[in-house]
């Protein structure tokens, strides 16, 4: 049995309850259940859908919004007043409370999205204050304190609902949009927003627009608080502003930490508990902030990952109860780059043979200037990059190398001069349209969201290739499902190419440094790049992991493809690149091959300190630096 296999029966393990269990709370009314419990169990619903709308947008996306509450209100009361117009069909109902909650969550979005996450959290803050000013402003269509009494009879297609038939419609359809956000987080988008929050610079690096998912987060996260709304109208049979407060929003706050800000199907669990268990209390209403604050730190310290993460810890030991049959299951051997295909195919078994197709690109600067205040970073910098090359750049800690390499990847923006990537002039787009362009790069310290694994982590490199509606994600269309497939199988490409593919179903962050150096490589090959940019790749690596490093630049060398390596090791340099590029200060003062390079006086001199005049031994190789770099 292989790891992806044991990762299927875990994914069958967590379906089959969640479908059994969905059916069985649909059918309750029939099967003589309580109408307290009936009433119980449908409010859990209702809250779930917001619960589910904030983990999406805190969760994945990183944006501690809880503006869900005041859209939430907003979808109850345009339910509200529609039926005070004689509008009691609930698919109208629907389709204007999420239209209100898109709406105000991209007036909400728009502004707070651009300056910073803590501006998007004031901005939901004072949307949940503003509800009673709000609606005593609107007083003749809210009612003002009144409220909206008398809400009832909703209809499904001209069809009234009766009490059971209102209850099994809101469960069955809380069910599938809680199936369509699971859809969406263990998708390329639920990964897409993982990146993201791991880092702005990891996202635009493999052509993601963090601005435009931020604020897609931010919208999916506030649909079903609209959609909680219609529900919540017709259950209550009564809207007043009162209820929208911040006991509902700890309410929230609480059900998100005990489920799993991470989890989907574990937020309906988490509400029942805190809506079934405080209704066993008759004084609880009182006390309801200071419980539901107590739980969030109780949950906070005890188990961060909810009942989420604790089911899913208990459901991989069930499945390790199963027989194990392969040996490099149970004790796979660490996985070397040196023992990938030596032609550069990339042999998968899961998913068919395919070989990467990486066809290299010049990539040529010339006049690049950047300063940071009154420091020069970059000055005049010309350089030329061939395919089928390894072209090295090194320098001293604080020469400007690390600055260049962003500033040829789009993260830093240029004073003057103009990287050219083939016949394109790419110094003007931003970082995102820079890696769609074809242009990949890895970084200093390795960028390895945590929750991915190996696999997706690869995969992750070609997301920003090609864009997708999020409702075909969701929805699991056609179009979505070749995709993906695709992706895989270039991922699977990627890591038999570096020689990590035995462990593509682990954690990426359980992997040693030096593997997950090597991972980052896979990511970025995986996108089939014109040029790789390597920055610092062989910082902390062992004699084992420099040779797997070597290796693996040595294979996109004869590959065809454009190879930058920035890197303080000179040794490592000297015996892998083809042409070597010395900064000191910003400018380059040395070019050409290795031997050529070695014997600069110049660059001797900026090594070893001596002044460019002075008695030098130009057979002696310049030593190494350190790992770090100042720029």
């Amino acid at each position: 049995m292989t790891v992806r296999s044991a990762a299927g029966r875990l994914m069958r393990f967590r379906l089959a309850p969640v479908v059994i269990a969905a059916a069985v709370l649909a059918l309750l009314p029939f099967l003589g259940a309580s109408l307290t419990l009936r009433n119980e169990l449908q409010l859990a619903a209702i809250y779930a859908l917001i619960v589910a709308g904030f983990n999406i947008g805190s969760g994945y996306g990183g944006q501690f919004a809880l503006g869900q509450v005041a859209v939430f209100a907003g979808g109850a009361y345009v339910t509200a007043i529609l039926f005070n117009h004689g509008v009691t069909e609930l698919v109208v109902a629907v389709i204007a409370s999420v239209a209100f909650a898109a709406l105000l969550g991209l007036i909400t979005g728009l502004p707070g999205l651009r300056l910073s996450d803590w501006s998007l959290a004031i901005v939901a803050f004072f949307l949940v204050i503003l509800i009673p000013n709000i609606t005593n402003l609107l007083s003749a269509q809210t009612g003002g304190v009144t409220g909206i009494p008398g809400i009832s009879g909703p209809k499904l297609f001209g069809v009234s609902l009766s009490a059971n038939g209102f209850y099994v419609v809101t469960i069955v359809v809380t069910a599938l949009v809680l199936l369509l956000y699971r859809n969406l987080v263990r998708s390329r988008y639920g990964n897409g927003l993982l990146v993201l929050q791991h880092g702005q610079a990891l996202a635009r690096s493999v052509g993601l627009s963090p601005y435009r998912l931020r604020l897609s987060a931010y919208l999916w996260s506030a649909l079903p608080a609209g959609l909680a709304g219609v529900f919540y109208a017709y259950f209550s049979t009564y809207i007043q502003s009162d209820v929208f407060d911040f006991s509902l929003v700890t309410l929230m706050l609480a059900a998100s930490a005990l489920g799993g800000t991470r989890s989907i199907w574990a937020a309906p669990v988490a509400c029942a508990i805190l809506v079934i268990g405080p209704d066993q209390v008759s004084a609880f209403d009182k006390y309801s902030v200071l419980a539901y604050g107590v739980l969030l730190m109780v949950v906070g310290v005890g188990f961060a990952s909810g009942l989420a993460g604790l089911g899913t810890i208990a459901l991989r030991r069930v499945t390790r109860l199963a027989p194990v049959s392969d040996a490099s299951e149970r004790d796979p051997s660490p996985p070397s780059a040196a023992a990938a295909s030596t032609d550069g195919s990339a042999s998968v078994s899961a998913t068919g043979t395919r070989a990467l197709s990486i066809t290299g690109a010049e990539l040529a600067t010339s006049g690049l200037r950047k300063a940071f205040g009154s420091v020069q970073a970059l000055r005049d910098v010309d350089f030329l990059a061939r395919p089928g090359e390894i072209t090295a750049i090194i320098g001293a800690n604080g020469a400007g190398k690390t600055t260049l390499l962003n500033a040829i990847s789009g993260l830093v923006a240029l004073d003057a001069g103009e990287v050219r990537l083939g016949e394109r002039t790419i110094s003007r787009l931003s970082a995102d349209r820079i890696a769609r362009a074809g242009l990949s790069r890895t970084f200093q310290t390795p960028q390895v969201p945590e929750p991915l694994s190996v696999l997706d982590v690869a995969a992750s490199g070609r997301i920003g290739l090609r864009r997708l509606a999020s409702i075909e994600i969701g929805l699991r269309s056609p179009r979505y499902l070749r995709m993906r497939r695709d992706e895989m199988a270039h991922a699977h490409a990627a890591l038999a190419f570096v020689g990590l593919d035995q462990y593509a179903e682990l954690p990426a962050v359980s992997l040693p440094l030096g593997l997950r150096r090597i991972l980052e490589v896979a990511r970025a090959i995986a996108a089939e790049p014109s040029v790789v940019l390597f920055d610092e790749p062989a910082a902390g690596l062992d004699p084992d992991a420099l040779e797997s490093l070597e290796s693996v630049l040595r294979k996109l060398r004869d590959e065809g493809a454009t190879v930058v390596l920035i890197e303080h090791n000179v040794t490592f340099v000297m015996d892998v690149a083809d042409c070597v590029h010395v900064m000191e200060l910003g400018a380059v003062i040395a070019s050409g091959t290795p031997d050529v390079v070695r014997r600069d006086e110049a660059v001797i001199a900026s090594y070893l300190g001596r002044r460019r005049g002075a008695s030098t031994a130009p057979e002696r190789e310049p030593a190494a630096a350190g790992v770090g770099d100042g720029d």
